[in-house]
């Protein structure tokens, strides 16, 4: 396989395609990164000068355009990566699902999946061309929550516009 292959399975290099045939989709947009050292690592001091509290970071914008996105999909998401959806980590959600109503929800699968750490670390370790890796953009991509039935589902493939097999 080829690392172009892989960017072609991306979700984002299929889903226009075939949008008409499955579930909705939600973009949240990008994180906008902070605009000074300052506010990418906050560090309060405590009356001791050797001890400093680490503040984790906060990005309320992409908080607000996630739950946006969540509840334009009826306030149940599945979420993915590019590739990947947290299959792996169903098991330490509240609800033993990856049914997602928040954005510490998506956090805490994605946090807890080797799928989603595979998408970041090593998208084309499979991959037989020595090329450079491309330049990764990461799309968090939250589908509309469905109940289906895993015996249902199915893949298909398409090759040259035609269904070659399921």
């Amino acid at each position: 396989m080829k690392k172009e292959h892989v960017l072609h399975c991306q979700f984002s290099a299929w889903y226009p395609l075939f949008r008409s045939l499955t579930i909705k989709r939600e973009d949240p947009p990008a994180s906008s990164q902070p605009d000074s050292d300052d506010e990418a690592e906050e560090i309060q001091w405590s009356d001791d000068e050797n001890t400093a509290t680490l503040t984790a970071p906060e990005f309320p914008e992409f908080t607000t355009k996630v739950q946006e996105a969540i509840n334009s999909l009826g306030g149940s998401v599945f979420p993915k990566l590019n590739w990947s959806a947290p299959r792996d980590a169903y098991w330490i959600a509240m609800n033993s699902s990856l049914k997602c109503k928040t954005l510490s929800d998506i956090f805490l699968l994605f946090k807890s999946s080797d799928f989603i750490t595979r998408d970041f670390t090593q998208p084309f370790i499979h991959c037989t061309d020595d090329s450079p890796d491309p330049c990764m953009e990461y799309e968090l991509v939250l589908r509309k929550w469905c109940e289906l039935i895993p015996g249902a589902e199915f893949r298909c493939f398409v090759k040259e516009n035609k269904l070659i097999g399921k």
